[in-house]
């Protein structure tokens, strides 16, 4: 009877389709660098913490009469 109104509607369709992946796709690339950067984080922060509990520890003999301290190589801070 009458004509539709949006002859269109496809191509409409298809080019909200299209934007709305490549805004999607954005969305993922930005969250990718985010996990990037907190894990690059993390690996310092365990890089760091294996390093500080690596070390020879400092430790004071209660049964020392001179009280200096005394390190021992290979002492941890109990790990």
């Amino acid at each position: 009877m009458f004509a539709p109104l949006d002859m269109h509607g496809e191509k409409r369709a298809d080019l909200h389709r299209a934007a709305r992946l490549s805004m999607l796709h954005e969305r993922v690339v930005k969250r990718f660098v985010r996990v990037d950067h907190s894990a690059d984080a993390v690996e310092t922060a365990a890089d760091a913490f294996v390093e500080a509990t690596h070390r020879p520890a400092v430790f004071v003999a209660p049964f020392r009469p001179d009280r200096r301290p005394e390190t021992a190589a290979g002492w941890t801070l109990g790990l």
